[in-house]
C-alpha cells in the first residue's frame, strides 16, 4: 500500500529511506485506527509496527497546532521513550511536527518548558507524564490520540495503572489504542479503566 495522508516531505524522506509503502501489518494497523474505536491490540512490538504508530502519529498531527499535542504515547520506561523518541526523528525530519520527551530520566523543567513551548506529540512513561500532568505541563483538550504500548508489562504495576488511569479519566473522547504482547490477570480490568469500550484484534 502506498504512503497515504503523509505530508510530502515525509513520503520523501522515507522514500529516502528505503521505504516504499506501509507494510501489510502496518496497513491494518492504519485501518484499526482510522476507525476511531478504543482498541486492544495482541500484538509483537516490532519496528515495523513502531514505525507504525509513528505514521498514525504523524496522521493525527500534520502541523503545528499553537503547541497543543494532538497524541499522547504512553511507554514503560524511559530507555523505551528514548528510543521512539529517536525513531521518531529518523522519520520526522524535515517536517514542523514537534516531538518532545517526558521521562523520569529527565530534568522535568526542562521537558515541561520544551513541551509547553510546543509539542504536536508527547511521548513518556507512566510517572514523568502524571507529574506534568498534575503541574498543568501540557493541555488535554486537543489530544485525540493515546498509544499505551507493552500494557502487559505496565499492568503488573498497581502505581503505573494508577497513573495512567489519573491521566485517561481526563480524556474520554480520546481514542486509546492499546498494544500488548500477551496477557495478564489485571490486563482486562487495567483496559476498562482506561476506555470503558474496545474492541479486541490481532495482528
Amino acid at each position: 500500500m502506498k504512503f497515504e495522508e503523509l505530508d510530502n516531505r515525509l513520503e520523501k524522506v522515507l522514500t529516502e529511506l528505503g521505504h516504499e509503502g506501509y507494510t501489510e501489518r502496518q496497513e491494518k494497523l492504519i485501518k484499526l485506527s482510522k476507525q476511531g474505536k478504543n482498541q486492544l491490540i495482541f500484538t509483537s512490538l516490532d519496528q515495523e509496527l513502531i514505525d507504525g504508530l509513528h505514521f498514525i502519529s504523524f496522521m493525527r498531527a500534520p502541523e503545528m497546532l499553537e503547541g497543543s499535542p494532538r497524541v499522547l504515547w504512553i511507554t514503560p520506561n524511559w530507555e523505551s521513550a528514548r528510543e521512539k523518541v529517536k525513531s521518531f526523528h529518523r522519520l520526522m525530519k524535515r517536517t514542523d511536527v514537534t516531538i518532545e520527551i517526558a521521562d523520569d530520566k529527565g530534568k522535568i523543567i526542562e521537558q515541561r518548558n520544551a513541551i509547553f513551548e510546543g509539542a504536536e506529540i508527547i511521548i513518556g512513561n507512566p510517572k514523568r507524564l502524571l507529574e506534568l500532568y498534575t503541574q498543568n505541563g501540557f493541555h488535554v483538550n486537543q489530544l485525540s490520540l493515546v498509544i499505551i504500548d507493552q500494557a502487559e508489562t505496565l499492568c503488573k504495576n498497581p502505581i503505573t495503572i494508577q497513573s495512567i488511569r489519573r491521566i485517561a479519566e481526563s480524556l474520554p473522547k480520546c481514542q486509546k489504542i492499546i498494544l500488548t504482547e500477551g496477557t495478564h490477570s489485571r490486563l482486562d480490568s487495567f483496559c476498562e479503566d482506561i476506555c470503558t469500550f474496545y474492541e479486541t484484534s490481532e495482528l
